[in-house]
C-alpha cells in the first residue's frame, strides 16, 4: 500500500540548475561581435566601456573626497569632489565617443609561406564631424598598431599574425581599443570580419638544385637554322644552353645575353608528385614548393603534377602563384 519515492522523483524542476558549459562566459558580447560578411558599424550595442586601473584609483580618490567633506563639513571638499566627478563622467562619455560610430572593412591579403606573419588590414571609416584619437587594435594578446581618424576620412590598421600550416588561416575575432582622451576608461569592442589569407607550404631548406637544361622537350627546338630566324636577346638565366649566348654582346656589356629565334621552343621542366622522395606529405610539398621557387627564379617553363590534378607548363607571377596555390590547398584524397 505503500510506495517508497526515491529522492531524484519528486525533485523539483526549478532546482536544476542549467547547463552553462557550453554557454561562453560573456555570450552577450561572443553575440555581437560576428562574424560579419566583410564590414560592419559599430553601433551602441557593440562598444564596451570599463575603468582601467587609473580610473579605478580615481574613482577611490573620490569615494575619499566625499567622506572626508561628509565628516568635515568642508564646503570646498563638495566642490572639489563633484568637479572631479563631472571631469569622470565627460571623460567616459568622450572615451566610448572616440570609438562609437566607425566602419570597420576589411582589406586584401597577400599570401605567406607557413611560417611567416600574415598582415591584415582592417579599414576604419569615420563619416562623423570629429577626430578619432589613439584608437589601437590587438589580436592574440599582442598589440599592434595605434593610428588616428580625421573627420569624414578613412584609415587602415594592421595587425599581424603568425602562420603554422599551410592551407586557409583563419583570423577569427580582433580586439580594437582606446583609452583616449583620460586613460581613466577603455573603450572597445570584439569584431570578427570573417578575414583569411591563403597560405603556402614552407619551401624546403636543402633541396638538390635541378638542371633546368635537361627536360621532356630537350634544348630548345628551333623552327630552322640561319640567321633569318633571329628574333631578339634577353638576359641569360641559368640553365640556357652556352650555343645561343651572344658572346659579342657579352664582351661589348660585359653581360651575358641569350639569343631568341623565331619559332622556339622553351626547355619544359616538370614538378611531378610521382618524382618526389620524402617521409611524408608534408615533406613532399615542401619540396616541391622549393622547386617551384626555383624555377621561377630562372624563368623556366615548368608544369606541376598533382594526384588527381595537372597544371600546363608556363611561367610567370599568375603560374608562379597558381603552382603555390594547388599546393596550398593539396588535400589527399
Amino acid at each position: 500500500m505503500f510506495r517508497i519515492f526515491k529522492t531524484d522523483e519528486f525533485k523539483p524542476s526549478f532546482f536544476r540548475l542549467p547547463d552553462l558549459s557550453r554557454r561562453p562566459v560573456f555570450k552577450f558580447i561572443t553575440d555581437r561581435s560576428g562574424p560579419f560578411d566583410g564590414e560592419v558599424r559599430l553601433s551602441r550595442d557593440r562598444v564596451y566601456i570599463i575603468p582601467t586601473r587609473n580610473g579605478f584609483i580615481f574613482g577611490l580618490l573620490l569615494v575619499v573626497l566625499l567622506i572626508g567633506s561628509i565628516n568635515y563639513e568642508k564646503n570646498l571638499g563638495f566642490i572639489l569632489t563633484f568637479l572631479l566627478a563631472g571631469f569622470g563622467h565627460s571623460a567616459m562619455l568622450s572615451t566610448w565617443r572616440n570609438i562609437a560610430g566607425l566602419e570597420l572593412r576589411r582589406s586584401d591579403t597577400s599570401p605567406v609561406f607557413a611560417g611567416e606573419d600574415a598582415s591584415f588590414s582592417v579599414r576604419l571609416i569615420n563619416e562623423q564631424g570629429h577626430d578619432r584619437y589613439s584608437l589601437a587594435i590587438s589580436h592574440d594578446d599582442r598589440e599592434h598598431d595605434v593610428i588616428d581618424c580625421k573627420a569624414n576620412d578613412s584609415s587602415f590598421i594592421t595587425f599581424k599574425a603568425t602562420t603554422d600550416e599551410r592551407g586557409i588561416f583563419k583570423t577569427g575575432r580582433f580586439r580594437l581599443h582606446t583609452e583616449f582622451p583620460s586613460g581613466l576608461f577603455t573603450a572597445w569592442t570584439w569584431v570578427d570580419l570573417s578575414m583569411s589569407c591563403l597560405v603556402y607550404p614552407s619551401p624546403a631548406d636543402e633541396i638538390t638544385a635541378p638542371d633546368f637544361s635537361q627536360s621532356e622537350s630537350g634544348d630548345c627546338d628551333l623552327a630552322g637554322s640561319g640567321q633569318e630566324n633571329y628574333s631578339h636577346l634577353r638576359k641569360y638565366h641559368q640553365g640556357d644552353s652556352l650555343t645561343h649566348i651572344s658572346w659579342k654582346a657579352a664582351a661589348r656589356t660585359g653581360e651575358l645575353f641569350t639569343k631568341q629565334y623565331i619559332g622556339s621552343r622553351p626547355v619544359t621542366y616538370w614538378i611531378d608528385w610521382s618524382d618526389i622522395q620524402a617521409a611524408d606529405n608534408e615533406q613532399r610539398l615542401s619540396i616541391m614548393t622549393a622547386l617551384v621557387i626555383e624555377a621561377e627564379k630562372h624563368q623556366q617553363h615548368y608544369g606541376l603534377r598533382l594526384p588527381q590534378q595537372e597544371i600546363t607548363p608556363d611561367v610567370g607571377n599568375k603560374h608562379y602563384h597558381q603552382c603555390l596555390t594547388a599546393l596550398a590547398l593539396y588535400s589527399p584524397a
